[in-house]
């Protein structure tokens, strides 16, 4: 099949989900504390919302020494899937309540 770019049912979808994505990252097995949401293109960011204290913390691969290093670790939590769109990076309270309803799902308990 040839990738073309206006067929409705590929536009946006190419890559996407490759380019945002959104990690449960704890430090036990079946604990969390925090959704890592990553935004790998351009210029590649990940927020942090802690699902216990409700807290954002931000790094940008441009001003992050380390930022691979950082990336590669959150990225062996648990995916989660589909990756919200609709929820703009500033609105830490529906991350953070997006989080805890993934961790609910996957069973795991939200714990440092």
């Amino acid at each position: 099949m040839i990738f073309d770019p206006f067929t409705a049912d590929q536009s946006g979808s190419i890559g996407h989900e490759k380019k945002k994505r959104a990690f449960l990252v704890g430090n036990a097995k079946g604990r969390v504390h925090f959704l890592a949401k990553m935004v790998l293109s351009r210029g590649q960011s990940i927020n942090c919302y802690n699902l216990i204290t409700n807290k954002r913390r931000k790094f940008e691969g441009r001003n992050t020494p380390n930022f691979d290093a950082i990336r590669d670790e959150f990225m062996k939590g648990i995916e989660v899937l589909p990756y919200p769109n609709d929820i703009p990076e500033s609105a830490v309270d529906r991350w953070v309540e997006f989080g805890r309803a993934q961790a609910e799902k996957h069973g795991l308990e939200i714990h440092e």
